[in-house]
C-alpha cells in the first residue's frame, strides 16, 4: 500500500485564521523530513512553519531516527 506524506506550509499572521499550502510530497517518512528540514532552513520569516501531514492528520515528530 503506497503512503504520501504531504509537507505542509502554515501561515499565520496576527489573530488572522491560518492558510496552509501544500509545498511538498513524499512517499515515506524520511524523505519528508528530508523536505521540511531544508524548507525549514531556507525560511527565515516567523509567520510560516511547516508541519506533515498524512491519510490520519498532523505528525508530531521532535526527530526521526532510522532502525537497523
Amino acid at each position: 500500500m503506497e503512503k504520501t506524506i504531504l509537507v505542509v506550509k502554515r501561515f499565520q499572521y496576527g489573530s488572522k485564521p491560518a492558510s496552509y499550502n501544500i509545498e511538498k510530497s513524499a512517499q515515506t517518512l524520511e524523505e519528508a523530513m528530508k523536505y521540511k528540514v531544508a524548507l525549514e532552513s531556507l525560511n527565515n520569516d516567523k509567520d510560516y512553519t511547516f508541519v506533515l501531514f498524512n491519510e490520519l492528520g498532523q505528525f508530531d515528530i521532535e526527530r526521526i531516527e532510522k532502525k537497523s
